[in-house]
């Protein structure tokens, strides 16, 4: 728990966290439902993720793609409206609102950014994440 503990207050401010209970588990996933009915998947949940377990899935906004368009294969693809951009150098930063009001954080290198995307202000957009893009830690 104490390495959890450190491993959060590494990136205070600098991550995102979905907080839910397990409602469904099997050996390598968890399912979260968050308290709006969100629901994401999650890997390496470890033995303290039981079903009903309350916990916190914590993810950089590096691991959180941003698209216009709901990802093909649907996974961990949450819908909102692009509420702030931040152009550093090198880097997007996006803030995404999602409906349930959760503010997500996701940022990108301006490399990788899909010219035939472009999103702006107000924009409706997709946020998706791999299953083991984050780290699980309980309450």
């Amino acid at each position: 728990a104490a390495r959890a503990a450190r491993f959060v207050a590494h990136f205070v401010g600098n991550v995102n966290m979905f907080e839910g209970k397990v409602a469904e588990r099997t050996d390598k996933t968890a399912r979260i439902t968050g308290a709006t009915g969100a629901q994401i998947l999650v890997e390496n949940a470890g033995n303290a993720a039981a079903a009903g377990a309350d916990i916190v899935f914590a993810i950089r906004p590096e691991k959180i793609k941003v698209s216009s368009k709901k990802p093909a294969d649907g996974v961990n693809a949450l819908e909102g409206e692009v509420y702030d951009i931040a152009y550093l150098g090198d880097m997007t930063v996006y803030h995404v609102r999602l409906d349930d009001g959760q503010l997500v954080r996701a940022s990108a290198l301006n490399a990788a950014r899909i010219t035939e995307d472009p999103l702006t202000w107000n924009d409706r957009a997709w946020v998706s994440f791999r299953p083991d893009a984050g780290v699980v830690l309980t309450r």
